[in-house]
């Protein structure tokens, strides 16, 4: 079995990909694509400790906790985001975000403490203005910033990553509206979502409709051609390591372009099966 170290992943970020003592990572990660890790899941955390001691790093805990009725805490798993997301729900220099349904854990070091904390001060709309998404896309016309696909995570495309509905929600698309998922435990606490339209009487809830299509429900998406185009235009950082090429794309530049797709064809990335006209 393959075998990643921690030397072996610092130069991957370092010399690979270019990373700045200072940048700022949003880290999705899939250990299976690295093999067996050297020292655990202490591998990637002392490598990215190494690779940029003065930034931040930023990794997705997302639990869709309120979105399926159920109560969130500060340490409540997030299965799906993979070992290293719940890894850092335990560790001491990590701080969670309190969105139920999109929570992220930022790692606080004495370079970026006001950082951290103006990124943990966030609104109630996941997506929206002051979301997580949108504090580290302002952000990033600033500083370098990047989103980072490790081990293969999202390996089904050459990229996509949650920034897609942030760009949908900023500029609007037809097949998604914004719903209020409230608490299980506090009927006054809620927060919002931008969401697919899953039927058509949902789709009346968007009031972004685009009037020269019709729609097979559950609305489908397929960001194959998002990858594609970031590809063509050379937005894409792409190196062999592990099982998997590691992907990288500046958040600036990859929700912009998204954004200008979308304006131009509100369908873009909408599977074809899924329109009818």
């Amino acid at each position: 079995m393959l075998k990643t170290t921690k030397i072996s992943l610092v130069n991957h970020l370092k010399d690979d990909l270019k990373l700045h003592p200072n940048d700022l990572v949003f880290l999705f990660s899939s250990i299976l694509g690295l093999g067996k890790l050297e020292n655990g899941l202490e591998t990637i955390e002392k490598a990215f400790q190494e690779v940029i001691p003065q930034g931040t790093l930023i990794v997705p805990t997302f639990t869709y906790s309120w979105a399926n009725g159920e109560s969130f805490y500060n340490d409540t798993p997030c299965p799906e985001m993979g070992s290293f997301s719940n890894f850092t729900l335990n560790q001491k220099n990590y701080f969670r975000t309190n969105n139920p349904n999109f929570s992220v854990c930022i790692r606080k070091n004495d370079f970026n403490k006001e950082l951290v904390d103006n990124f943990l001060n966030i609104s109630n709309d996941c997506f929206g203005k002051n979301s997580i998404f949108d504090k580290v896309f302002k952000y990033s016309f600033k500083n370098r910033a990047w989103i980072l696909l490790l081990g293969g995570a999202f390996n089904d495309v050459k990229y996509r990553s949650t920034f897609i509905h942030y760009a949908q929600q900023k500029v609007g698309v037809p097949h998604r509206y914004l719903k209020c998922f409230t608490s299980p435990d506090d009927q006054n606490s809620n927060v919002i979502q931008l969401v697919r339209c899953l039927t058509k009487k949902e789709l009346t809830n968007n009031k972004k409709i685009h009037k020269g299509a019709s729609f097979k429900f559950p609305i489908e998406e397929n960001y194959e051609a998002y990858g594609n185009d970031l590809d063509e235009v050379g937005l894409i950082t792409k190196k062999d390591f592990g099982y998997f090429p590691t992907r990288m794309v500046s958040v600036k530049d990859s929700v912009e372009f998204y954004m200008n797709k979308i304006i131009k064809n509100p369908l873009y990335c909408i599977h074809k099966d899924s329109i009818i006209s």
